[in-house]
């Protein structure tokens, strides 16, 4: 039983050693889903709509769209200054004609804004930039960005390595303890219920 009790100390260790030198911020970056501008193929649309806590925009255009050739670098420049928020995928729909038909897009641009995976607007043709910076702003009020996360995280791994406690994300519960109260080591004594020591 003492070989059990030693392998779970050194487990134990290693777990809170591995806390050292984490950087939420680098995590998020890998798993946010990619850059804030990207071009899809239509076999990405799905996980790209599906990612959640931000605004997942989809710009299906063509090359040879002249109102597309307008509204895309208007549409990056709002994406780009909410890059915390949202993202925008483009596709082209000579390139992705199944997906395009499946979705019933008939004229282009045609811009959709999902939350979740969930279709929540949708416009075609083209807008002015003050329009598409209160479509982008009316859809990610309650959306905390990305940055201001990470940085939370950051904050409270700082905490947790330090001895301190975690600082709570803004509208959370605080029921955070002191690193040292909260990870007491077992009493030597204890036993799972039902089980008793050998004589």
């Amino acid at each position: 039983m003492g070989d059990k009790v030693d392998e779970l100390k050194d487990l134990r260790k290693e777990s809170t050693q591995g806390i050292d030198g984490i950087k939420i911020g680098q995590i998020l970056d890998d798993v946010k889903g990619g850059p804030t501008v990207q071009d899809l193929a239509q076999t990405e649309f799905d996980t790209f709509i599906s990612e959640p806590g931000r605004l997942n925009i989809v710009d299906f255009h063509a090359e040879w769209c002249g109102p597309c050739k307008k509204l895309g670098p208007v549409l990056t420049e709002v994406v780009n200054a909410n890059s915390g928020v949202a993202r925008l995928g483009k596709i082209d729909v000579d390139q992705a004609g199944e997906l395009s038909q499946t979705l019933g897009v008939r004229r282009i641009p045609d811009v959709r804004f999902y939350v979740d995976g969930q279709l929540v607007h949708r416009f075609t043709g083209g807008k002015p930039k003050a329009a598409l910076e209160k479509l982008v702003k009316a859809h990610t009020a309650s959306m905390v960005p990305i940055d201001d996360f990470a940085g939370q995280l950051n904050a409270g791994l700082d905490g947790v390595v330090g001895g301190g406690t975690v600082p709570v994300p803004t509208g959370a519960q605080d029921n955070s303890k002191p690193i040292d109260e909260a990870m007491k080591p077992m009493d030597k004594e204890w036993l799972p219920p039902g089980m008793s020591r050998k004589k």
